[in-house]
């Protein structure tokens, strides 16, 4: 069986945001696929693949509560969709690439305008202290390529801040092996709370070109898009 991708605007991302009650969505990008194929060493952010990760990843990907992500870069680098169907996992998958395909043309304000409406706990490493544009009630910062192997600890602190502030939104930036097995758990303990993975889409507004997309665009480009994706001076933050 052919691994199909749906297609998925960010209209209908938002959309499902708001009308799904515990929506919960996950990426699965070319590391995590690299990390569950057996593959030795790390990921361009320094990730370093380990068993324990794959196997949570698998764990994430058979969860069939949430709602699953998959990247073009996973298809065209990883071979995703002929591993997938050589492990017969037949799930179904939607564009992971809505957020970042928004964020580089000027069409992200949507999602931004979402989450002004919702109280968000933003999970992600110390850069993101920056970040700003929407209510961000919580923070918790992570490792910036251990995050995977803080899980647990972070999984108690999510949880505390969650209660602490009746949060409804969370949203994850912790790497490969980490986001998607938080979506995953945190889903299992409050499946009336959105848990979405953004992956990478806040770094190049606070000054971080972690990805080659953002590279080609540059900081100044993003800086231009600001008004178009935040309606606001994102330098400003």
């Amino acid at each position: 069986m052919d691994t199909m991708i749906k297609p998925l605007s960010l209209t209908d991302f938002v959309a499902m945001i708001e009308t799904v009650p515990g929506f919960s969505f996950a990426r699965f990008s070319d590391g995590g696929f690299f990390c569950m194929q057996g593959r030795k060493g790390q990921n361009c952010d320094g990730v370093v693949y380990t068993q324990e990760q794959a196997s949570a990843l698998l764990g994430a990907i058979r969860d069939p509560n949430i709602t699953h992500g998959l990247t073009s870069i996973a298809v065209r680098a990883a071979n995703a969709k002929e591993w997938l169907a050589a492990m017969q996992l037949h799930v179904e998958w939607y564009d992971a690439d809505v957020m970042q395909k928004a964020s580089d043309s000027g069409e992200l304000l949507p999602f931004i305008e979402c989450l002004r409406r919702r109280k968000s706990l933003v999970v992600g490493p110390s850069h993101l202290a920056r970040l700003g544009g929407f209510p961000i009630v919580e923070r918790v910062e992570c490792h910036p390529t251990q995050a995977f192997e803080e899980v647990d600890q972070l999984e108690l602190e999510i949880a505390y801040r969650i209660k602490r502030s009746k949060i409804d939104t969370v949203l994850f930036s912790c790497g490969q092996g980490a986001s998607p097995t938080l979506v995953s758990r945190m889903h299992s303990l409050y499946p009336e709370i959105v848990f979405l993975d953004v992956g990478s889409l806040w770094d190049p507004y606070v000054g971080v070109l972690s990805r080659s997309g953002h590279k080609r665009l540059g900081y100044p480009g993003f800086i231009r898009l600001d008004w178009k994706n935040f309606d606001m001076d994102v330098a400003a933050w």
